[in-house]
């Protein structure tokens, strides 16, 4: 199991590196280990779904991930010790047909790539409290 991360450890690698870790492991399906940057309560509010608690939102991963490539590359990240900000580019390479994709219809072969801003509540030991992801526009579909 992944290690808790503390504000040492945020301190420690400087909050991009701890950053890039959760991205690491949510790009290789590592669900116990994305998910261990959860707070018990934490609530995500995406443009496919509004979740609440780890167990939601790794149930949801593991529903898009059975019709899908996932892949996040970090472009901007600016962080603190109660705040997150990213700017990212999300890729979706398509395994299977998925008709009712929350943006629109998707056959498999089809890759979809947006730039998101991602933010990010933290609480005292240093877990997400609140994700709150938003579309900024779609570089490639299809």
């Amino acid at each position: 199991m992944m290690e808790r991360w503390t504000m040492e450890n945020i301190d420690a690698a400087g909050g991009r590196e701890w950053f890039e870790r959760y991205l690491d492991a949510f790009n290789n399906n590592d669900f116990n280990g994305f998910s261990a940057f959860y707070a018990p309560d934490v609530e995500f509010y995406g443009q496919a779904a509004n979740l609440k608690g780890p167990a939601e939102i790794v149930k949801f991963y593991r529903m898009v991930m059975e019709r899908l490539d996932e892949h996040i590359e970090l472009k901007t990240f600016v962080g603190s010790k109660t705040h997150v900000a990213v700017e990212i580019v999300t890729t979706l390479d398509f395994r299977k047909d998925w008709p009712d994709f929350a943006p629109g219809p998707m056959k498999a072969g089809d890759r979809r790539q947006t730039v998101n801003f991602i933010f990010y509540d933290l609480n005292a030991e240093g877990l997400f409290t609140r994700i709150r992801s938003s579309r900024y526009c779609v570089i490639r579909e299809r």
